[in-house]
């Protein structure tokens, strides 16, 4: 699906773009140059680093690439003729003989070395036993020489090629993105030893392989592909069960508030009716106080998970009408309208929502968002109106909320103003959000509309602060910069509702996807990133791979191509 060829041979290419194979609480990822992250690995099992990778070389040529503190190791990358994804293959060229690597996992991993040619093909596993976030010097994890391989803790490693016991300890590699980020980028690995032998014209298979995990159900059937399939492969790697992963590397874990969002553009959207419903139960079941957990199991920090789960739940009724699970949903939705709005990080002033600090999706101490903020409103008197359709009970009435709405209207910059009481008239893409609702004049969503495209919007998405505002940080640099000029490509969605509602014509607004779509041949292979620069050129940040940039860019597709 993502085919390359010589521009693989230059290192900083070859270890700027990562794959991504993800099965249940399991992953494999890493670069054709190589890990560059301590998050890479051929076998990550619920947050532990297992199998970081392999060691290997035909007729005593090094292929693999993989970095050292002080030492450049790029020889196996001249060799490399090719790489593709999906599954990952590499195809190198040593005199008269090729050879294609091919990994392919789904929870067991399986690396082929298919070669033509006489070859002397010599692979060492390179194994540790950690958690993700943390790098280790001199591991010993229990390590036994089986027949046919190597089995550490639950893993197994064996292979069509003997094997031999030979411990050693690779030390010093070096993680190029950890230096980067500013974490510790320097770690050791073990090899219990090596898989060795004479092949000739064949494919030899390798395998890790460990203690089945209860699947997540039964395998889901693949819905008819109606947006490009790269998107669809991306949406399964972060549905599993009943869960949605937010992102990975780093938030391989459901939250609430992006669960609640994701599960449109990820389920709801692709016509997959159950394991929305299970991805909805779950979440229900965890409501405290009318409100839905931000991160699992106990933070209920969130002024907007809740409503973004009533969003979700407007989205299915859509989709499917008030069908049974949707009569089950009704009292949770009537428990949310009574409880939440009296709950400890939401009250009820008149008609509108006050939040405390912290609590919105711009959840860093650079963008506390005290007051009435103008998304989290808005998803509040929609919520209030669907509930009314629905004949759910209500603490006050759309009506009167959506008039007091019309206070979010910022003469002065012609848009919405991000917070009201207090005031902030900092030009934030929150704003998109109301306009795609039509809680919203025409009149005034074609001024807002046009103040956001001059001062927000990007090739890849909107920035979260205008560049005029003081404020405003044009390059990624850590929770000063989040959410005060990154670019958060899953607002993409609501804009292009936006622009639908305000009646531009669809294919002249499915021009604003062609980057952002292009951008799954760079960074992480066949996904859509957390956040991009707000200044050209918009260098992708943050995780490689983020659920509701999936789901909403996904969402998008559909309203702009269907």
């Amino acid at each position: 699906m993502f085919q390359y060829g010589r521009e693989v041979q230059n290192p900083e290419t070859a270890r700027s773009l990562e794959f991504l194979l993800a099965s249940y609480h399991e992953y494999v990822s890493s670069t054709p140059g190589g890990n560059t992250r301590k998050y890479h690995g051929l076998f990550v099992r619920e947050g532990r680093l297992l199998l970081a990778g392999l060691d290997e070389r035909v007729n005593g040529i090094q292929l693999s690439t993989q970095q050292y503190r002080g030492t450049a190791n790029d020889g196996g990358l001249r060799y490399l003729k090719a790489f593709s994804a999906y599954p990952p293959s590499w195809v190198y060229w040593i005199d008269d003989i090729i050879v294609k690597k091919t990994i392919t996992f789904d929870g067991s991993l399986s690396v082929t070395y298919d070669i033509t040619g006489d070859a002397d093909l010599w692979v060492r596993p390179l194994i540790t036993d950690r958690p993700v976030h943390e790098v280790m010097r001199d591991p010993a994890p229990g390590c036994t020489h089986e027949p046919g391989g190597f089995r550490w803790g639950e893993l197994f490693f064996h292979g069509d090629l003997p094997c031999e016991a030979s411990p050693v300890t690779y030390r010093n590699l070096w993680y190029q993105r950890e230096y980067e980020r500013g974490y510790e980028p320097v770690e050791d690995l073990y090899s219990p030893g090596v898989f060795q032998g004479q092949v000739r014209n064949a494919a030899i298979l390798f395998r890790c392989t460990g203690e089945a995990r209860d699947p997540p159900g039964p395998t889901r059937a693949r819905p008819p592909r109606t947006i490009p399939g790269w998107l669809d492969r991306a949406a399964d790697a972060f549905c599993q069960g009943d869960e949605i992963f937010a992102g990975y590397h780093w938030f391989c874990e459901s939250w609430g508030r992006d669960s609640a969002i994701s599960v449109a553009g990820l389920l709801i959207e692709r016509g997959m009716r159950d394991e929305a419903r299970a991805v909805l139960m779950r979440l229900s079941t965890l409501i405290r106080d009318g409100v839905i957990p931000n991160r699992f199991p106990d933070n209920y920090h969130t002024s907007d998970a809740s409503l973004w789960f009533i969003q979700a739940l407007v989205r299915y009724r859509r989709r499917w009408g008030d069908d049974p699970f949707l009569e089950k949903m009704k009292p949770v939705m009537e428990n949310i309208l009574a409880a939440y709005p009296s709950s400890p990080v939401a009250t009820l002033d008149h008609d509108l929502i006050v939040v405390v600090p912290g609590s919105t999706w711009m959840d860093t101490a650079f963008t506390p968002r005290a007051g009435k903020p103008v998304e989290v409103n808005a998803l509040w008197v929609h919520a209030l109106a669907e509930a009314e359709a629905m004949g759910i009970p209500v603490p006050v009435s759309s009506e009167s909320a959506r008039r007091e709405f019309g206070r979010f209207w910022n003469k002065e910059q012609e848009c919405l103003y991000d917070v009201i009481d207090p005031v902030d008239p900092s030009v934030r893409p929150n704003q998109v959000i109301p306009l795609a609702l039509g809680l919203v004049s025409p009149e005034q969503t074609a001024t807002a509309l046009g103040t956001i495209s001059r001062a927000l919007l990007t090739p890849y998405g909107l920035r979260t602060l205008s560049p005029s505002d003081p404020n405003y940080r044009g390059q990624y640099t850590g929770d000063s910069s989040y959410h005060n000029g990154c670019v958060w490509p899953w607002l993409t969605g609501y804009y292009a509702e936006a622009l639908l509602r305000n009646g531009v014509p669809r294919e002249r607004a499915a021009h604003v996807l062609v980057p952002i779509l292009s951008h799954g041949r760079e960074a992480g292979i066949g996904f859509i990133s957390e956040i991009f620069d707000g200044d050209p050129p918009f260098h992708p940040n943050g995780c490689i791979a983020q659920a509701w940039s999936v789901a909403e860019i996904a969402r998008a597709y559909r309203m702009l191509s269907e």
